[in-house]
């Protein structure tokens, strides 16, 4: 069984994104039939990160109600924070940092709904 989940950003660029990633598991699923092996993959949701939490322009309110619409939406939004990037330069996890515990709670939540 594989499973399949799609991580974005807020604005037209991440629904366009989805988009794209939603075709690629069509294509994936035509050509398991097409040769006859086992389609297992499974899509379980949309994970929407790097979400500025202040004020959200419009575009961003906009495209992260075009992907609720979906029915793969997965909440919580997993908020922007600066350590996120600051630790991908040194190698280190956020999660080992008091300000990257926003980020490491809101994939621990959504990790809860889809790993069974």
């Amino acid at each position: 069984m594989f499973y399949a989940a799609t991580a974005t950003s807020d604005g037209i660029d991440g629904v366009d994104g989805v988009d794209g990633a939603r075709r690629t598991v069509a294509q994936f699923r035509r050509h398991r039939q097409q040769l006859g092996a086992p389609d297992t993959l499974t899509e379980v949701g949309i994970v929407v990160g790097g979400v500025k939490e202040t004020i959200m322009s419009r575009a961003a309110v906009a495209s992260i109600e075009e992907l609720r619409v979906t029915g793969l939406f997965l909440e919580p939004l997993i908020p922007d924070r600066a350590i996120v990037q600051e630790v991908r330069i040194s190698g280190e996890w956020y999660g080992q940092h008091r300000k990257g515990a926003r980020v490491l709670d809101a994939y621990t939540a959504i990790a809860k709904k889809v790993l069974r």
